[in-house]
């Protein structure tokens, strides 16, 4: 009987594994959504979600690593405490992980009502108040 199938099957569960386990998250004793390390040269963080106050630049060496998550914008800028101080930070500066389950993200459609569903936008307002009509 042939057993190179089942060694093969069995060979790349075992390089998934390993993969898991030799990620780079040393975060593992951080519970919930927490921001593993800067990965950009420098880091700037903001007053406010839209990302318009610029309130401090620091350098990757210096972000501190493993800082959780307050919050989420639904532009995806991030809020984390720093220093005793709470900013927001854009998700493309830094390297993060979610642990569960994302808060629902609710938008106004610039096409109409957020009811309205295609193929790629499913799940699109699931969650969110429902209102009548166009917007």
């Amino acid at each position: 009987m042939n057993r190179f199938p089942l060694a093969t099957v069995m060979g790349g569960c075992l390089a998934m594994l390993s993969a898991a386990a030799w990620s780079n998250d040393n975060c593992n004793g951080t519970p919930g959504d927490v921001v593993i390390e800067a990965r950009t040269p420098q880091v700037d963080l903001f007053k406010d979600a839209d990302g318009t106050q610029k309130m401090l630049t620091i350098d990757k060496e210096k972000f501190p690593a493993c800082t959780p998550i307050l919050g989420r914008a639904p532009n995806m800028m991030l809020q984390v405490e720093i220093g005793g101080t709470k900013y927001w930070v854009a998700p493309h500066m830094v390297r993060y992980r979610f642990a569960g389950k994302l808060p629902v993200v609710c938008r106004n459609l610039a096409l109409g009502a957020n009811q309205e569903k295609a193929g790629a936008t499913r799940g699109l307002g699931e969650g969110c108040p429902q209102v009548e009509g166009s917007h």
